[in-house]
């Protein structure tokens, strides 16, 4: 368990949010900093026995185009 300076009324903001869900401060706070970092760091899993990087949703998608000329330029 660590602590953390809170601003006084973010504080109270979130105590009646959290109370609102049915859950405690530090269960509210857990839950939104895990998703925050989830949004900004990248998960790592396997699938098929190759690692693979989860990226959210904003993340641009590869454009099989510029891997081909890639390979092409520079070779694999």
């Amino acid at each position: 368990m660590s602590s953390l300076n809170v601003d006084t009324k973010l504080l109270q903001e979130t105590k009646a949010v959290a109370a609102a869900q049915g859950k405690t401060v530090e269960e509210f706070v857990e839950e939104a900093l895990r998703q925050a970092v989830r949004s900004v760091v990248p998960q790592q899993t396997l699938r098929n026995g190759l690692p693979i990087v989860i990226v959210n949703g904003s993340a641009p998608a590869i454009d099989p185009l510029k891997v081909r000329q890639s390979i092409e330029e520079d070779g694999f």
